[in-house]
């Protein structure tokens, strides 16, 4: 008998010190990586770890998971202390998948995020005057756009059922317009502030509904063909260059999309090409040529070769706002024209 007690308590003892340093983790995984900086920039799965309210980044490799974007996860994980000497800029941890618990495709609001959606119903009642819109960033967990009147942005959070929201206090500038528009943006804010919603994409509609389903505010995702017919039918008189905003004279642009041509005035000589659009926000202008009058106006011919060299960059980006029309590279904007009368 006393061997056998021996057995068990060395079993025992060999257990232990096999699950020393272990811990076994449940963790929901996003269905989008973020850029995230460890030792160098890269891409970081976003988690929570079992009830946890908010995303956070998770920097580290978890080994036998093979994550597919745009799918959320819920996985379970063991986590294990490394033992012996290790490298000042590596992890302590070694993660290793146990299970998935499930993997639910995020379809229901896959493209929602980082686009423009225009506001067409609250509380049942349409919405035509294309002023109230918003952006939903993922990676801030922030809501942004103009409320009728004014620029707003509002925080949410992430509620523990899928595609499930809470907002917080919406804040914005503090511009008057007339009283019908006010009106609006009231009534819009108020819905916004401190409300939950469950998020439902239905092709290019989306609906914001209560917890009740019933649907609240209702969106749409302007196509490109919506965009480019507002782009095409409007001439654009150029209102801002290089973050400074006044009277560029007889600077203009304008878009034929038979034949995808522009043209235009850089502010002395007329110009004239095509363009081609890619990734829905890029666009690169060829075959440019120009005019060749003579400027005595100084100021004119900076804003000419200005308009010129930005027109021939490969890398530039436009997005379309209410009333104008925007170029960037990278994250400056670099030149807003207005819709000319």
């Amino acid at each position: 008998m006393r061997k056998i007690k021996s057995v068990g308590v060395f079993m025992v003892f060999l257990l232990s010190t096999l699950s020393y340093g272990q811990e076994t983790l449940k963790m929901f995984v996003k269905e989008n990586k973020v850029p995230c900086t460890g030792v160098a920039p890269m891409e970081c799965l976003m988690v929570k770890y079992n009830n946890d309210k908010d995303w956070q980044l998770f920097y580290h490799h978890i080994e036998g998971f093979n994550f597919e974007k745009d799918n959320r996860y819920e996985i379970m994980v063991v986590k294990t202390k490394k033992q012996g000497s290790i490298p000042a800029d590596a992890s302590s941890y070694k993660y290793t998948l146990k299970s998935i618990v499930s993997k639910t495709p995020a379809t229901s609001v896959k493209g929602i995020y980082n686009t423009k959606m225009i506001l067409t119903n609250l509380n049942g009642k349409k919405i035509n005057t294309g002023n109230v819109y918003i952006t939903i960033d993922s990676n801030t967990q922030t809501i942004s756009g103009k409320s009728g009147c004014n620029n707003f942005n509002v925080k949410y959070t992430e509620l523990p059922s899928k595609y499930q929201i809470q907002t917080n206090l919406p804040f914005g500038n503090l511009k008057a317009c007339d009283q019908e528009t006010m009106k609006l943006e009231q009534d819009f804010l108020d819905v916004m502030k401190d409300n939950k919603f469950k998020i439902v994409k239905k092709n290019n509609t989306v609906q914001f509904k209560n917890l009740k389903n019933k649907t609240i505010m209702e969106f749409s995702i302007p196509t490109q063909n919506d965009v480019w017919s507002f782009i095409e039918k409007n001439n654009w008189k150029l209102i801002m260059l290089e973050n400074v905003g006044q009277d560029y004279g007889s600077a203009f642009i304008k878009f034929d999309r038979k034949g995808n041509k522009v043209n235009g005035n850089s502010g002395c000589n007329n110009f004239f090409g095509t363009y081609s659009v890619s990734n829905n926000d890029h666009i690169k202008f060829g075959g440019m040529a120009s005019t060749r009058r003579a400027c005595l106006d100084k100021e004119a011919n900076k804003t000419e070769q200005k308009i010129l060299s930005y027109l021939s960059n490969n890398d530039l980006r436009f997005d379309v706002a209410e009333q104008t029309l925007n170029f960037y590279l990278g994250d400056k904007l670099v030149m807003m024209f207005g819709i000319s009368k």
